[in-house]
């Protein structure tokens, strides 16, 4: 009897679950999709899954939570989770194999919107540390996926930046926050690199200003880019 009732309690859940899922899908039959991926069942993507914002105009499918592939449905774009110094080296020179760089290789060559949080690039741990010319090469290929369609922001504004300009009504209607005071930051090297640039930026900077003669790295020049920092040479 015992043993019955535990079969009969488990198929319970099982149709329970069943449910939910079909209940899930017929929701999102309406609305475009985006296709999750990772490496590992981590932790900083159940936000992203669990969004109302987000969910509000898409629906969301994890590789490893449903077993899904890129090929189950029409999707719009993917987040990427997990980008390590492996699997980076392998996209930049289409080695793909494993499921998580099949799946994110197929995206890039089908011209998909790829989406990756910026604490999830384990490239980026380094910039202290490595040696300049090791860093600066790995980051070439970084820079390679950014050039084809990879976008890389930091997780608090990922929502923001797959949304665009997707926005709700009632904030369109909200009056617009007085912009911040310009923060100016001086540099005095002769070379600027991109980890002057991430100092710059942690000192909220949104103006570099350097010397007239002053060299500025590609990955410099870049980093401003990315993060809206305007660079202005000292008048001589």
């Amino acid at each position: 009897m015992e043993l019955e009732l535990l079969i009969s309690e488990i198929c319970g859940k099982v149709k329970e679950r069943m449910e939910a899922l079909e209940q899930s899908e017929a929701k999102c039959s309406d609305k475009p999709r985006l296709f999750l991926i990772s490496q590992d069942h981590g932790t900083l993507c159940h936000p992203t899954l669990e969004s109302r914002e987000l969910l509000e105009y898409y629906c969301v499918d994890c590789m490893l939570l449903q077993d899904k592939t890129l090929e189950s449905a029409p999707y719009e774009g993917v987040i990427a989770y997990t980008l390590t110094n492996e699997a980076l080296g392998k996209l930049a020179n289409g080695i793909f194999d494993t499921d998580y760089t099949r799946a994110f290789g197929k995206a890039l060559l089908l011209g998909k919107r790829i989406f990756v949080p910026e604490e999830e690039v384990e490239l980026y741990r380094y910039r202290d540390t490595a040696p300049e010319g090791y860093y600066n090469r790995l980051a070439e290929n970084l820079k390679f996926l950014e050039n084809n369609g990879v976008t890389i922001v930091p997780d608090c504004e990922l929502i923001q930046t797959i949304l665009g300009g997707q926005t709700r009504n009632e904030e369109s209607a909200k009056p617009e926050k007085a912009q911040k005071p310009e923060k100016i930051v001086h540099l005095a090297k002769k070379v600027i690199t991109e980890r002057d640039m991430i100092a710059a930026r942690e000192e909220q900077a949104s103006c570099v200003t350097v010397e007239p003669k002053a060299i500025l790295t590609d990955l410099a020049k870049e980093y401003g880019r990315r993060y809206h920092i305007k660079l202005e040479r000292k008048q001589g």
